[in-house]
């Protein structure tokens, strides 16, 4: 049945006129557009486009006259990587979309508007391509309606947010142009992005698709082809026949063409895919009202879409009986193959991906069904005022499982459950470390975390406590009100706190306020108790300061294996007060050692981030011998070393970038051996001696960016100890591969001098702090700050550890003192490593290969010891995120070689392999991040 748009609009009018209310502070009336699309697209699947042609009905229903619209024409964002779409994604962390080909893109063209049977022109947005204005033959006086017409030509990209297809599989959304929604705040121009939704105007649809007859398809409004309609419920009687033919689709016999239509809605959306499953039933509601169910999935194994139907129909008795309902004819649920996890709303119909657990299935279909009240029947603008959709409808879900799902017994086997952190302790989290963001935020400015958490769930918990004040019956009458008031027109905060204190006869300022409020809920304090937990709380921590107890075990060549216990008092949220210990005793030398870390940070929320003050410390061998008495003895080190760090704010909460400044003294106790020959035998013996003290100031200044695409940091550092200073610069620059992997360039410099003049005991003194060009080893670890399995070690495995400090070039000299690039003066030097090509390998393996190449001073004086250039390059072995690595040289200079040659015992391809652990640079930013 054909809609007839006149009659519409004129209930519509004399709708707004008898609903509209009047805001209390504004004095304004209230208004809205109307805005009817009839849209005929077909679908070419193998060119994977769209070619359509749409009419929209625009109504001025403003006080203003009107001279150009904002249109929406979103698949632009896929156009290239200069759009708001690809500069999200990235700050989100994926690089996907950036380096996707041209093929994987998409585009809209072919437009050619008419106003009225007139030509208008069009004019570019000044920032985004995927909007445009456009620019009315006349004015537009209120109370006028238009038409405007236009053709499009669409290429739909692969699925990178929400629509496009995958292969032949096909998700149509947001495709279509579309006017922006103005209203008593002006124009709602707004690009199109992954993270925030959408903000658009109510009208009825009829769209007709035309495409190849083997396509199933699903799609927002009633199907009006009753030819199709059956041949759709036969995709649900043979269900088992289908199954056993391995999802073959019907063969392609030419095309067909499908209409919808609904109406009072404000988007249309469509899928097609030739393997779709189909489910059909209906819905009676209390009010007499039927609605067809339906759900289209595909039979994937272990999937747990067979019992979607069923989920659906609750869904909607449960939203109809706790807020109002359902309005329209038709619902229907799709298994899409939507390239993320989780779901996505439209008018009568969301999308959601394929699952295996039968309560995630529900809990999403719940969710996303919810949003036919929340989105599509309550209009709110989601770009600015996401919780208005996401957080009310999580409110409601939440309510749903507590009343109808039955708690899961943890499995008492896994020793983790429980422990890790839910939803409430990353936002307590957040909170505590002035991470948070307030609920009203605008979705494009949540950081990607924030996103999830604040507008979706600590909204719930307002909407929660806000129940609670009012008490759960009034709170219902209310929220039954807001939505007989609102329905298919486009509430504001404001318009909803007005109705709420209009019901409920209370005032709601305070409450109202927190959503533009940082911090927890206002809540009583209460002392918190000391608890003892084993590793990790099992319980929430809002209650007990918990001690935690774990084992903890360690090994080096010096005191063998180590046993102790882990004692902290981290978990989340995080306390001003931290500590870890870890006391261990050692095997080998019987002694206790150990290591431990005592800070305290603030979090002022102003110019710095945080601001922390600790202290650390360590103490372990790092030799071993046997005296002349035949007694193993052994030699060591203990640290302590006090620090303060400022860590700075950044303007915007979703940067990622990182600075800080820090003050750091090491304290550093080491015992040695002295040797003395024994007559007896002719041979030198160790013998213990004291500890000797020394000290190393340092003051640090890092900045880091850990943005998914070019990622980089540099660090400058001032060291001072007796006698001497060295500043340090290191920086490091990632570019990406398009495919994967990439590039990481090194820098390093150094400058070294003397405190007073250069004398050669100075010179002696201070050779470990000097800087050099090969590969470090431990004994260069002048402040004990890396993992080593034999510091002092000359022979054996043990010996071929290194560590990436200084020059770093992977090639240990350790028979030639005047090849190492050892400096008093300065040294400088460049690191590559990359990633090889995926294709090399049948299967991806951690490979890289590296290149190093670096000078110092001495080689630019008279009579040089080795050229002024040194080099080496091989072969990367990179394992734990880059925490273990393996260096294999396969070609170094002339003056490395030459050298070797002479020591046939060291010169084999086995003792030239070196190793690194890098414990220090443990970045769990990086360990947990989706791009290398």
């Amino acid at each position: 049945m054909k809609n007839n748009h006149t009659s519409y609009l004129t209930f519509a009018l004399c709708l707004f006129v008898l609903a509209s209310p009047w805001n209390a502070k504004s004095q304004k009336p209230y208004w809205q557009q109307t805005v009817n699309y009839k849209i005929d697209v077909s679908l070419d699947d193998i060119e994977h486009s769209l070619d359509g042609f749409v009419k929209i009905q625009y109504s001025n229903h403003s006080p203003d006259t009107l001279r150009f619209i904002w249109m929406h024409v979103w698949p632009n964002a896929y156009k290239n990587d200069m759009t708001a779409f690809s500069d999200q994604l990235l700050e989100n962390g994926r690089t996907d979309f950036y380096f996707s080909n041209r093929d994987q893109r998409g585009y809209i063209n072919g437009l050619d508007f008419r106003v009225g049977g007139q030509i208008a022109r069009t004019e570019d947005h000044p920032e985004y391509i995927d909007i445009i204005k456009l620019l009315l033959p006349g004015p537009l006086p209120p109370g006028e309606t238009i038409e405007i017409s236009t053709p499009f030509h669409e290429k739909l990209p692969d699925n990178f947010s929400r629509g496009g297809h995958i292969k032949q599989s096909y998700q149509v959304t947001q495709w279509y142009p579309k006017p922006a929604v103005y209203d008593t705040d002006g124009w709602h121009p707004m690009p199109y992005l992954d993270q925030g939704e959408f903000y658009s105007e109510y009208g009825n649809y009829e769209v007709s698709i035309t495409l190849p007859k083997n396509y199933v398809v699903a799609a927002t409004g009633e199907l009006q082809n009753e030819d199709e309609k059956a041949w759709l419920l036969t995709r649900s009687t043979e269900i088992a026949s289908i199954k056993k033919k391995g999802m073959a689709a019907p063969p392609d016999t030419g095309t067909k063409t499908l209409t919808y239509q609904q109406n009072n809605i404000h988007d249309f959306a469509w899928f097609a895919d030739k393997h779709f499953l189909v489910m059909h039933d209906t819905v009676q509601l209390p009010a007499g009202h039927v609605v067809d169910a339906f759900s289209f999935y595909l039979a994937l194994p272990g999937s747990a879409w067979e019992k979607s139907l069923g989920f659906t129909k609750d869904a909607i008795r449960y939203y109809s009986d706790l807020v109002g309902t359902y309005p329209y004819r038709t619902v229907s649920v799709v298994e899409a193959q939507t390239g993320f996890d989780g779901g996505m709303e439209y008018p009568t119909i969301s999308c959601i991906s394929s699952m295996t657990d039968e309560n995630e299935l529900s809990s999403t279909i719940l969710h996303e069904v919810g949003h036919n009240w929340f989105y599509g029947i309550l209009g709110s603008n989601e770009r600015q005022f996401a919780w208005m959709d996401e957080g009310i409808n999580t409110y409601y879900e939440n309510r749903y499982k507590q009343s109808h799902t039955a708690p899961k017994k943890p499995k008492q086997h896994v020793w983790i459950t429980g422990k890790l952190p839910d939803d409430q302790l990353l936002i307590e989290t957040l909170e505590k470390t002035k991470s948070d963001q307030p609920i009203n935020t605008p979705s494009a400015d949540f950081t990607e975390t924030n996103y999830y958490l604040f507008p979706y769930q600590k909204a719930a918990q307002w909407m929660n406590r806000l129940a609670d004040s009012l008490g759960t019956a009034l709170f219902d009458e209310c929220m039954h009100a807001y939505f007989t008031r609102w329905q298919f027109r486009h509430p504001y905060p404001d318009d909803l706190k007005t109705l709420l204190e209009e019901k409920s006869d209370r005032p709601l300022d305070s409450f109202f306020a927190l959503l533009s409020e940082k911090g927890p809920f206002p809540s009583p304090q209460e002392h918190k108790k000391i608890g003892v937990a084993w590793l990790f709380p099992h319980n929430r921590t809002e209650k007990t300061n918990y001690i935690n107890l774990g084992p903890a075990i360690g090994y080096n060549l010096y005191d063998h294996f180590m046993i102790g216990a882990l004692i902290h008092n981290y978990h989340l949220p995080p306390t001003a007060f931290q500590f870890l210990l870890a006391p261990l005793y050692a095997t080998g030398s019987k002694q206790l050692n150990g290591i431990g870390t005592i800070n305290y940070t603030w979090f002022p929320d102003s110019h710095f981030k945080k601001i922390t003050i600790g202290v650390n410390g360590g103490r372990f061998s790092s030799l071993s011998g046997t005296d002349s008495n035949g007694h193993v003895i052994f030699g060591g080190y203990y640290k302590v070393a006090p620090s303060l760090r400022f860590t700075f704010s950044n303007k915007s909460a979703r940067s990622s970038l990182e600075k800080w400044i820090e003050l750091k003294t090491f304290l550093i106790g080491e015992k040695s051996f002295a040797y003395t020959l024994k007559t007896a035998d002719s041979l030198f013996y160790p013998s213990a001696q004291s500890y000797q003290t020394r000290y190393l100031n340092q003051l640090s200044f890092n900045i880091e960016h850990y943005r998914a695409l070019y990622p980089y940091s540099a660090q400058a550092q001032v060291q001072q100890g007796n006698h001497f200073y060295r500043v340090n610069f290191t920086g490091n620059y990632f570019f990406n591969y398009a495919k994967d992997g990439g590039l990481n360039i090194r820098i390093f410099a150094a400058k070294f001098g003397y405190i007073g003049e250069k004398t050669v005991a100075k010179q002696f003194e201070t050779t470990n702090y000097q800087p050099k060009l090969t590969a470090s080893r431990g004994s260069d670890d002048y402040t004990y700050s890396n993992y080593f399995i034999g510091r002092n070690e000359n022979t054996g495995f043990a010996s071929q550890q290194i560590m990436m400090k200084d020059g770093g070039l992977k090639l240990r000299t350790d028979l030639f003192q005047d090849l190492q690039g050892r400096s008093d003066d300065w040294v400088a030097a460049m690191n590559f490593n990359s990633s090889l090509p995926n294709k090399l390998f049948p299967v991806k393996i951690p490979v890289k290969i590296f290149f190093d190449v670096g000078t110092y001073a001495g080689a630019w004086g008279s009579s040089p010891p080795t050229s002024r250039f040194l080099y080496v390059g091989g072969l990367q072995v990179s394992l734990l995120k880059d925490i273990v690595n393996i260096y294999i040289p396969l070609f170094y200079s002339a003056d490395f070689s030459n050298s070797l040659k002479t020591v046939p015992d060291e010169n084999n391809f086995w003792k030239k392999i070196s190793f690194s652990i890098d414990v220090q640079h443990i970045n769990f930013r990086k360990i947990f991040s989706r791009t290398p």
